[in-house]
């Protein structure tokens, strides 16, 4: 029900304004800032408003029923007609229907919000969603962080909309999906199919495409969706992306919250200069071991497989890696030395009593980079 607006003047739902905010204060006070999802896209299907006249809309408002067509070479469709086939699509080349959707971002920036998700946004002309964008900006002094829903399809494409703002990536979502799936390959993932914009909102599983929530819909779906954690995981190892958790997956999954942490100390050594490049590495010839190296900084493992992955030796010469590194969850140290042959091995995998790998089935490892010394604890 809270993706089929009545009237954009009230709050209300899970409560109401003073309600929400409450919740912004609070969260303000704890250093957390809220994204408030907006849906300008349509109205409600709702009998009591079958002919159209809302509290502040009326008929001439809405663009004429009709379906859209996906795959039909363009996209007007799309733009122009109702979501679902029952979702009234509000015109939003008319002047009133813009003004009364930029009271309600005004309404919302008053009370704190400093975030937005634009609902259905590749329905929208991106003319006027630019337009949107450009009043947040002004209204909060660039200082709020805004994203787009762009679900891809036979007409449109992401870039039509990274221009305006970031997007939700489902291109790298679908990648992530036949990569994590039972029988997909994670080497597929050494150069990944993204939308090329640093800034894209991704996702292993978000609340669109989790099964348990939204159990209808058509892109991005696991059909075992610990698969679509274990891809949570790589998400967070990454560079590049704005990466997504669904909060019951930082409550239940134990490594999530630990990506977080890796994520957050080499977003701080990039910033002082330090070599966090994201590279997947080679060194390892498995369709269900991924090795991703963040430089010199630190590197993230997972194992996909049902089954312990286990090597004695593992040459890591040809990548930036060296010295000791200590992993976030179990708080082990791996070792990473030259040789006199000049070769780098793993010296130590958690005890200098043997070298190599061993990652447990269907887990994730995040490793950062220490002082040597952390290597010499037994």
């Amino acid at each position: 029900m809270r993706y089929q607006p009545v009237d954009y003047r009230v709050i209300t739902g899970r409560g109401n304004e003073q309600n929400l905010r409450d919740l912004i204060t609070r969260a303000t006070s704890c250093n957390v800032k809220i994204i408030a999802d907006v849906v300008f896209n349509h109205m409600a299907n709702m009998e009591q408003y079958q002919d159209l006249n809302f509290p502040t809309f009326s008929p001439p408002d809405f663009h004429s029923r009709c379906s859209i067509d996906y795959s039909d070479g363009n996209t007007i469709t799309e733009r122009v007609c109702w979501l679902n086939g029952d979702l009234p699509d509000l015109n939003q080349s008319r002047q009133n229907v813009r003004d009364i959707h930029t009271a309600h971002l005004q309404k919302l920036i008053d009370l704190g919000v400093r975030g937005f998700r634009f609902d259905a946004a590749k329905h929208i002309q991106p003319q006027y969603v630019q337009e949107y964008i450009n009043y947040i900006n002004n209204a909060t002094q660039g200082q709020s962080w805004n994203y787009l829903e762009v679900i891809e399809d036979a007409d449109t494409r992401a870039e039509e909309y990274t221009p305006i703002s970031a997007i939700t990536d489902f291109r790298l979502c679908n990648t992530l999906l036949q990569a994590f799936s039972f029988g997909g390959d994670l080497r597929s993932l050494r150069v990944p199919n993204a939308v090329d914009d640093r800034r894209s909102v991704t996702f292993g599983i978000n609340h669109d495409t989790d099964p348990e929530i939204n159990p209808g819909f058509p892109a991005c779906r696991y059909r075992d969706r610990s698969d679509g954690v274990l891809a949570t995981s790589y998400i967070l190892a990454r560079e590049s992306g704005t990466p997504l958790i669904l909060g019951k997956d930082n409550l239940n999954t134990p490594y999530i919250k630990h990506g977080v942490e890796f994520r957050r100390i080499l977003y701080q050594r990039g910033n002082e200069g330090r070599n966090v490049k994201e590279t997947v590495l080679g060194v390892v010839d498995s369709a269900t071991l991924l090795f991703l190296e963040r430089g010199s900084e630190g590197f993230f493992v997972v194992n996909k497989s049902a089954t312990e992955f286990d090597i004695p030796v593992l040459d890591l010469t040809l990548t930036n890696l060296e010295g000791c590194y200590r992993e976030l969850r179990n708080n082990f140290t791996v070792a990473i030395e030259r040789r006199n042959d000049g070769k780098k091995y793993v010296t130590r995998w958690g005890s200098s009593s043997r070298g190599g790998m061993e990652v447990q089935a269907r887990d994730a490892l995040y490793f950062i980079r220490e002082p040597f010394s952390q290597c010499s604890m037994n």
